[in-house]
């Protein structure tokens, strides 16, 4: 078959066909490969709806389009789920790009637009695209399917909706509307026992609902052996449930903290079951078997966390359960398995021990992964290759969705937390691609000149971890640094810097610089020389306008915190801004 000549000499012989009936999203699709082929070439592609005649050689959207089921059969379909997309070239230079459904099919339309122009999105404000004389196509025959069912940057950029799309993430907070292909619509993907069940409405009447504890009941947990919990919980969600349609999952969770109830009945249950998960899930198998009776697509979101991380011996998750297990308690100087086959006692050792458990007993295992420092938002936190290699591994695992989590603050913040969701994204759809090359061509594309200057800094990082515990409450003082690495930082960020080709260029690289300047200013001796320290520091990032540098900590307070006290870690009288994200 020989190559297909969609643009020649500025002019194009086709035309761009979606059916009459194509929903938003397809709509959308269309449109988008139009958009991003007239800014590659300057060439105007036609785009209208299979109701018109057909005037010349067509790229059909969608497999409604016109005769695209000439060309892709239904098995095929059928075989690419709810997001995969398939790309595909005739010998009469008709091409189709479609997905089962149309989130499938715009994906197709952005890997396209990547394969045959250079398209890439690297952040919400910076992307590019090849620019073109010709397009000039091999012939085509792609399909993908997700190595995730459920792809998650928990991140602040990443929660833009245009970018979430183009970067093929179906995040449960990402503003992704029903246009740009919806995501996997979560009511809420957190604690929500004290909002299922509220202790001011609930605990004075019937203490007997809360947990029992040293003899005493106490609104921390819910008693998960109460029967009137599970009517009353059960009543409660329906109650959500249909005043939000649109949502698709419902979580049913404990709260963030690890006082359970220990009275007999629910104690008897755990015992059995050798883990607190055990009257975990007995209970919510109960709501969710009532939430099946009522609409068998819904499904039902609980944390394997903390005191419940350990997979119970007996009771299985039902169908409609998500499993959201959590290693909160991990590091991540090395991919979990090779600090696993170190040191058979690690941490990394037993949450590969609790995922094997419950992968066994679960078909929709989550992961719920850390990928910043919490205490110390702008710290560096150096896991690149390590987050690479840990979702590879929850692909062979079997797992069926990952969330990482990072700063997801307004403003965001440095320690490369856009590169990571670039990484994130771009692995989550194809776990197998290249780590290096991702790091290559995104700093190529948001740092221009200065990327060399920072792929050193990335490799020194990345580098310095090895051999100590890096861990996402880490101080300024962790071992994996020195002042002469700082330096060093700093000297490759002034580089980067000074190489940039325009002032756009240079104030990422100057935003980005504010993790290594954070440190340096943290570890500072001198209480007066810290304090003058913060103070400018304080106008660069009001100016970058970053709202937390502390997690759900005031920023105001997060500055006096950096100037009373060497390394930032006395925090008195510090109050938690528990907000939800949006």
């Amino acid at each position: 078959m020989k190559p297909l000549e969609i643009v020649k000499n500025g002019r194009s012989a086709y035309h761009i066909v979606g059916s009459y009936f194509a929903d938003e999203c397809e709509r959308y699709a269309a449109s988008e490969l139009q958009k991003y082929i007239y800014e590659a070439t300057g060439t105007f592609v036609p785009y209208y709806s299979d109701i018109c005649s057909s005037r010349s050689v067509e790229i059909l959207v969608g497999y409604a389009a016109r005769n695209a089921a000439d060309y892709v059969g239904r098995d095929e379909l059928e075989t690419l789920g709810e997001e995969g997309y398939l790309l595909r070239s005739a010998e009469d230079g008709t091409v189709v790009i479609c997905g089962k459904s149309s989130r499938g099919t715009l994906y197709g339309i952005y890997a396209f637009l990547s394969d045959c122009l250079g398209f890439r999105a690297f952040t919400s404000k910076v992307e590019k695209i090849d620019h073109v004389d010709q397009l000039v196509i091999p012939p085509l025959d792609v399909r993908k399917v997700p190595d995730f069912e459920y792809r998650d940057a928990y991140f602040r950029d990443a929660f833009d909706g245009a970018f979430a799309a183009k970067r093929m993430l179906n995040t449960s907070v990402a503003d992704v509307s029903r246009e740009k292909g919806g995501n996997v619509k979560f009511f809420s993907a957190h604690h929500t026992f004290e909002s299922l069940l509220p202790s001011r409405v609930y605990f004075e009447a019937h203490p007997e609902y809360y947990a029992l504890i040293d003899g005493k009941r106490v609104p921390t947990q819910p008693c998960l052996s109460n029967e009137d919990v599970v009517w009353e919980m059960t009543d409660n969600l329906m109650r959500t449930i249909k005043e939000n349609p649109h949502a698709r999952v419902f979580s049913v969770a404990q709260n963030d903290n690890q006082q359970y109830c220990r009275c007999e009945k629910c104690r008897a249950i755990d015992e059995k079951e050798g883990s607190p998960a055990g009257s975990m899930i007995t209970f919510v198998n109960r709501v969710a078997e009532a939430v099946e009776a009522y609409d068998p697509t819904l499904l039902i979101h609980t944390f394997a966390y903390q005191y419940t991380r350990h997979a119970p011996r007996f009771v299985c998750p039902r169908k409609n359960v998500i499993v959201r297990l959590c290693n909160i308690e991990c590091e991540w100087s090395e991919p979990f398995e090779v600090l696993a086959k170190r040191d058979p006692d690690s941490e990394a050792a037993a949450f590969l021990g609790d995922l094997a458990a419950w992968t066994r007993i679960s078909d929709r295992v989550y992961i719920w992964d850390y990928a910043v420092n919490y205490a110390n938002y702008l710290q560096p936190f150096a896991n690149y290759y390590q987050m690479a290699e840990n979702i590879r591994y929850y692909k062979r695992m079997g797992v069926r969705g990952v969330l990482m989590e990072g700063n997801f603050s307004y403003g965001g913040g440095a320690s490369m937390d856009e590169l990571k969701s670039y990484l994130i994204s771009a692995l989550l759809w194809d776990s197998t691609q290249d780590v290096d090359g991702l790091i290559d061509e995104f700093l190529k594309g948001v740092y221009g000149k200065g990327a060399p200057y920072l792929r050193d800094y990335i490799n020194r990082t990345s580098a310095s971890v090895k051999g100590h515990r890096l861990g996402i409450y880490d101080a300024p003082d962790a071992p994996y640094f020195s002042d002469e690495e700082l330096e060093e930082y700093d000297r490759l960020f002034c580089l980067a810097r000074d190489a940039a080709e325009n002032d756009t260029v240079r104030e990422r690289i100057e935003r980005e610089h504010l993790a290594v300047e954070y440190t340096r200013v943290a570890r500072t001796e001198s209480d007066r020389e810290r304090a003058e320290a913060t103070d400018a520091l304080a106008e660069k990032i009001l100016r970058y306008r970053l709202t937390e540098i502390m997690e759900r900590t005031n920023l105001y307070d997060s500055f006096d915190y950096v100037k009373t006290s060497r390394y930032a870690k006395a925090r008195r009288g510090r109050y938690n801004m528990y907000y939800v994200v949006k």
